[in-house]
């Protein structure tokens, strides 16, 4: 034979007997794992009921809790309406109320205004009788004397 010839003889037997080594043992390799993941497909599968009845249990807690905030949202919303019309009667109350106070201080200003009138005029009409017995008396003072003086 020939060298060249020989050589590939010489490598093909290696690739073949590394195939041989190989092959067999990537086989068990490859057969374990097909067991261990049929195993764990059929673990998973029949945990599949249970994780659907957590799910059904989750989405009916979500629907509860969904119904119980829109039932308080209709409740604030109703008594933020009830509140706002409160507010509103308030606020129209606070104005008439103020219009009151207004109309009263008014009126308590008209008051000390008549009293002080009043008070003036007593005043005025004490001074005048004062002075209108003052002046008379000084008159008669006055006169008494001139008329001794002659």
């Amino acid at each position: 034979m020939h060298k060249p010839t020989k050589t590939k003889l010489i490598r093909l037997s290696l690739i073949l007997l590394v195939a041989g080594i190989a092959l067999p043992a990537g086989g068990r390799t490859a057969s374990a794992n097909y067991f261990n993941n049929l195993y764990d497909s059929i673990e998973q599968f029949s945990s599949l009921p249970d994780e659907i009845n957590q799910l059904k249990n989750n989405y009916n807690q979500a629907l509860q809790e969904l119904d119980r905030v829109k039932n308080d949202a209709e409740r604030l919303l109703e008594q933020n309406g009830t509140l706002a019309e409160q507010n509103s009667n308030l606020a129209e109350q606070n104005q008439q109320l103020n219009q009151m106070v207004h109309q009263l201080q008014e009126a308590d200003a008209v008051r000390k205004r008549g009293a002080d009138r009043l008070k003036t005029i007593a005043i005025t009409a004490v001074a005048l009788a004062v002075g209108y017995f003052v002046i008379i008396r000084l008159l008669r003072f006055g006169m008494r004397r001139t008329n001794r003086i002659k």
